[in-house]
């Protein structure tokens, strides 16, 4: 009986052994699938974050290149500007240094265009010295403005000042190409560079 008995135990603790694999077996199994679903997640997540992080590299990189971009062509913008700027401006200055080699008779008109439009009357002409003849002359011719010619020559280099009761009228020639400047640069500018 101590063989059945011995036995009946043995097949008893087979079994309790038995159940206790499978129970480590089913338990194994359990954890190694929330396991391996951990790890899917964080692969996820991983991917996501990197997904995410290329995304905002490059969207950095291209925000840096636009701007480098942008501001290149600002740069050689204003470069070709600043050099059609230095054309126009020698253009003028020409233009300017062209009225010194002018005839008197030429110069002679330019003033009296000048004093027909600008005097009222009854104003003081200040010349430059290289048109105080000239303006001596159109005085003369024009008894009906009662203009005076100043005996001191004003400090210019063509034309005259205009000195009326409380004003002074610039009518050099330096004025007369800035006024023409004014009105004309971006006529110049078209036909310069369009």
């Amino acid at each position: 009986m101590a063989t059945t008995s011995n036995s009946g135990t043995n097949k008893l603790a087979e079994r309790i052994i038995s159940d206790a694999e499978a129970e480590a077996r089913t338990a194994r199994e359990e954890v190694e699938n929330v396991s391996l679903g951990i790890q899917r997640e964080s692969d996820k997540t991983v991917s996501a974050r990197r997904a995410e992080l290329k995304s905002q590299r490059e969207t950095a990189v291209k925000s840096l290149i636009s701007g480098y971009l942008t501001r290149a062509s600002l740069d050689a913008k204003k470069d070709a500007l600043g050099k059609k700027r230095a054309v126009i401006d020698t253009a003028f200055t020409r233009a300017y240094e062209a009225t010194f080699s002018l005839g008197e008779e030429a110069r002679k008109q330019i003033c009296t265009r000048m004093i027909t439009h600008h005097a009222e009357g009854g104003e003081a002409v200040a010349p430059a010295a290289a048109d105080r003849a000239a303006l001596a002359a159109i005085i003369a011719a024009m008894p009906e403005k009662k203009l005076t010619l100043s005996k001191d020559d004003a400090k210019i280099d063509g034309g005259f000042i205009l000195l009326g009761d409380g004003y002074e009228k610039d009518c050099s020639f330096r004025s007369l190409l800035d006024t023409v400047r004014d009105a004309e640069e971006t006529a110049v500018y078209q036909l310069l560079f369009d």
